[in-house]
């Protein structure tokens, strides 16, 4: 049953930890606007980019993942053979691709302050929210 394994992991995941998500972690977030930019970091590691425009810092952590999974499908057929009606189950499967990511941006000063936040959410960052919240 290893085809069923990615449906089965983020069901259970979405379960267990209440899918967080970026609204939820929107007053840490706000919490954190006026500190030092290495009180994110401590939250959520170092930023995979840096970039300086107009006089100030973007730091951008992103994540993405994609793939494909199999799902069970059943489909019903009626045959007739010398006018009577003979029922069968066609039992099969369906590849379904899944395309998860995530960025998200901070803003600082050059003093290194950190003044906004902003993300681009599609399926990919419960990871960053719940470190936001935790």
């Amino acid at each position: 049953m290893k085809t069923f394994t990615r449906p089965l992991a983020l069901i259970s995941h979405a379960v267990a930890s209440g899918c967080t998500t970026m609204e939820d972690a929107r007053p840490a977030m706000q919490g954190l606007k006026g500190q030092p930019v290495q009180a994110a970091f401590a939250k959520l590691g170092y930023p995979d980019e840096e970039q300086n425009i107009a006089g100030r810092k973007i730091y951008v952590w992103h994540t993405s993942s994609s793939g494909t999974y199999m799902v069970p499908t059943t489909n019903t057929a009626t045959t007739y053979v010398n006018g009577q009606a003979i029922y069968s189950t066609v039992e099969g499967t369906l590849m379904q691709s899944y395309e998860d990511s995530c960025k998200l941006r901070l803003i600082a000063s050059r003093g290194g302050i950190i003044e906004e936040w902003d993300w681009h959410d599609n399926n990919g960052c419960e990871r960053y929210a719940a470190q936001l919240k935790g």
